[in-house]
């Protein structure tokens, strides 16, 4: 038997890990609809860490300094008063993941994918 030799896996992980990150946005979701600052901050760093696979050093510095600051928010004295801005910015940086996970390829498929071969006819 052939020995199997290389950096690849032998195994395709692409749509569990994709399975995983439809998993963090909905518990985004669920965390943003219930105002839920601390669990949808938690939600979007695993959603991050998934995203950050496929973001250069550039988007990286990017989302650390937003995280950062809402941590900074989080952790204040007066983060009751804060919590509609903490919010706005957890909202904000949501939608940043999520244009980021389609301009990587990794939420919506384009339109060179099989599925859509029937409307490239």
């Amino acid at each position: 038997m052939a020995k199997f030799e290389t950096d690849e896996s032998a195994f395709n992980f692409a749509v569990e890990y994709l399975k995983q990150i439809s998993e963090s946005l909905k518990m985004c979701k669920y965390s943003a609809q219930a105002k839920d600052v601390d669990y949808w901050y938690d939600a979007l760093r695993t959603v991050y860490r998934e995203l950050s696979v496929k973001t250069n050093d550039e988007e990286d510095k990017e989302f650390e300094e937003a995280f950062k600051e809402i941590t900074k928010m989080l952790n204040s004295d007066d983060r009751y008063e804060k919590h509609p801005e903490i919010m706005y910015y957890l909202d904000r940086l949501e939608i940043k993941c999520r244009k980021t996970l389609q301009q990587k390829g990794m939420l919506l498929p384009g339109k060179s994918d099989p599925k859509f071969a029937v409307l490239e006819r």
